[in-house]
């Protein structure tokens, strides 16, 4: 009984050294005995921040149609700690002023932890705005500032190449000095093998001699070679390519939507026709005045005051045109028919997935 007590003891120490063990960089555990519920507490995020440098956590600008911006550069971090950085600028328009956020994430090294998210936000300004905010001392991302960013880095690489070409050679004359004193080197070995054998004096001497170049040479110009892994040493900070994605858009074209539609011309409207017959009147042969309404006795008096003033008493009949009625006549509206625009043609930007500066695309 008492064995299998410590055997328990033993498996309860080594989980809790494996516990604490495996927590890693992101959380810390605490073993109660008393209390089977263990805490754990997570480190805050923010410490992961200290391990990036370079991430620019102020609102950035950038005017409106720049292309392939790396929003990566210059970010190095702790490749012990964090394990890579990446960026998501999908909710960039580039095409469109506005205010737009690109999220940060900070991926750690211990999978324990959370990734670290942090939002920046980027302002897509007019040229206009950019020169403003430049005379105020802004930085403003532009198509000029990327292309010198390039122009830049390409030439960063070729002077780093051309360091490393440089130090190439003088890793094979260590190797050709080598090689020449190997002529040492071969007698170096030989010579110590046979250091204490029948050679002369001499020939031990010169064989130490020989020897002792290479020895150090072998011990000191190798590490001066290693001066070029110092370099390679410091390249794990620099962070290896990430994919930058930058929203792409392709133009789609509506045409002009209308419809037709009726207008009047002329409103409804009524008209009074005359209605015309021949009708026999009575005229007087003096004035010429159509007695014929004023009846027998009227046309009798009318002649006689001609007569009374001395002038022809007569009178005739003749037909004459005579309006006899009226025809009412309704005319209806006048409509005319024309083309009304309900929206006009316009070009719309839309999404057409993702490019990186690198040319791959999803």
């Amino acid at each position: 009984m008492e064995q299998k007590k410590k055997k328990r003891m033993i498996a309860l120490i080594i989980a809790g050294v494996v516990l604490i063990g495996g927590a890693g960089v992101g959380t810390v555990i605490w073993a109660n005995n008393s209390n089977k519920d263990d805490k754990t507490v997570e480190t805050e995020k923010v410490d992961l921040l200290k391990d990036v440098k370079g991430l620019k956590l102020d609102k950035l600008y950038i005017e409106v149609k720049t292309k392939g911006t790396d929003f990566l550069k210059g970010i190095t971090y702790d490749k012990k700690v964090v394990k890579e950085v990446l960026v998501d600028t999908s909710n960039i328009n580039y095409e469109k002023e506005g205010t737009y956020e690109i999220v940060y994430t900070i991926v750690p090294v211990d999978s324990k932890m959370d990734p670290v998210e942090k939002e920046v936000q980027i302002e897509v300004v007019s040229p206009e705005r950019a020169e403003e905010l430049k005379k105020d001392g802004h930085d403003v991302i532009t198509n000029e500032t990327v292309e010198e960013d390039k122009k830049q880095e390409d030439s960063e690489k070729k002077e780093e190449e051309s360091k490393d070409d440089e130090q190439k050679p003088t890793t094979d004359n260590s190797g050709s000095e080598d090689s020449e004193s190997g002529n040492g080197n071969g007698s170096v070995a030989s010579g110590n093998n046979n250091s204490t054998g029948s050679n002369s004096g001499s020939g031990n001497n010169t064989g130490s001699n020989t020897g002792s170049k290479p020895s150090t040479g072998g011990s000191t110009s190798k590490p001066s070679t290693g001066g070029n892994s110092n370099q390679g040493s410091q390249k794990p900070s620099t962070p290896s390519h990430t994919h930058n994605w930058v929203q792409q858009y392709t133009t789609v074209h509506h045409p002009e939507k209308g419809h037709n539609e009726q207008y009047v011309i002329k409103e409804a409207w009524t008209e009074s026709v005359p209605i015309y017959e021949m009708v026999e009147r009575e005229i007087c042969n003096a004035c010429g005045a159509d007695i014929t309404d004023l009846g027998q006795g009227g046309i009798g008096e009318h002649i006689k005051n001609h007569m009374l003033a001395g002038e022809n008493g007569g009178y005739h009949s003749q037909w004459n045109q005579v309006q006899t009625g009226t025809n009412i006549v309704n005319h209806p509206a006048e409509y005319g028919t024309r083309y009304v625009v309900d929206q006009a043609a316009y070009d719309e930007q839309v999404p057409a997935g993702y490019k990186c500066s690198c040319g791959a695309t999803k």
